[in-house]
């Protein structure tokens, strides 16, 4: 069974096409830099699978890309990430499947419930993510370095051997602390038991709550159970579902998912 996690991507020209890209492609900064942003604006961070269907989400890749490139949907960071490395591969990246700890917001250290990539250009290693619902950056950032993507800074610093911070700055100009991660390449059984807790255990925030995001040109997109909430342009439009006809509306036509109503979970009152 864990073979089926390093099976190659089955058609990376449809990936292309599921993202908005033009094929062919060419594995250099510019075209990683249009593949995470066109990746962040059309392939939604969602844990549709694990809080309202109850499943673990199989990490198989042929699985992952008839989900996320075929039916066209999205997943969350050992779904996403995990397809985004297998594509990049067959683009014929150097890149590796790195673990990660989210940091933004808490004075602690969290378990390592996160994964990432790293992408190495001649003599730069890149950070790249594609599966984080918080502030990601929308482009590769060179680990040891900074960089302004998408108007938003940047940077990576070295916290101890192998470990590394990545920090942003705020639209106020602070820096705060988003993501720790280890540089070893990982295999891609390594994900297995955080996949596992992450989906099903009762503690996980996907096992408690309904979570999606997408970025967009004006802004992003974020869905929390059945409030919605879109910063559009410096404004913020909160939209909140009245019953599961509705709230499966609002994440068809914000974020192109068509997901059965019945299959919603919902408390009455």
């Amino acid at each position: 069974m864990y073979e089926e996690m390093y099976a190659p991507l089955p058609d990376a020209k449809a990936y292309a096409e599921r993202i908005g890209l033009e094929w062919p492609l060419t594995p250099d900064l510019d075209t990683l830099d249009r593949i995470i942003l066109a990746h962040q604006c059309m392939v939604p961070f969602e844990n549709l699978q694990c809080y309202d269907q109850g499943q673990e989400p199989s990490l198989a890749i042929e699985t992952l890309f008839e989900k996320i490139v075929a039916q066209r949907r999205g997943g969350f960071c050992f779904e996403l990430n995990a397809l985004l490395l297998s594509f990049l591969k067959a683009l014929g990246y150097d890149a590796w499947g790195v673990s990660c700890r989210i940091v933004r917001g808490r004075d602690y250290a969290p378990p390592m419930l996160h994964r990432a990539l790293l992408v190495r250009l001649e003599e730069t290693v890149y950070y790249c993510d594609v599966g984080y619902g918080g502030p990601q950056p929308a482009g590769p950032v060179p680990v040891d370095g900074e960089r302004v993507v998408f108007g938003e800074r940047f940077l990576i610093e070295p916290r101890g051997e192998h470990w590394w911070g990545l920090d942003r700055y705020t639209s106020k100009g602070e820096r705060e602390r988003v993501i720790e991660l280890l540089d070893l390449p990982l295999p891609e059984s390594y994900f297995i038991p955080y996949n596992f807790y992450c989906s099903k255990n009762p503690s996980s925030l996907f096992a408690k709550k309904r979570v999606l995001n997408l970025r967009t040109a004006q802004g992003s997109l974020a869905l929390m159970d059945a409030t919605l909430t879109e910063h559009r342009g410096g404004e913020v439009l909160v939209t909140e579902a009245g019953s599961r006809e509705e709230l499966a509306a609002l994440i068809r036509e914000k974020f192109g998912i068509d997901f059965p109503a019945a299959s919603l979970r919902w408390e009455e009152g």
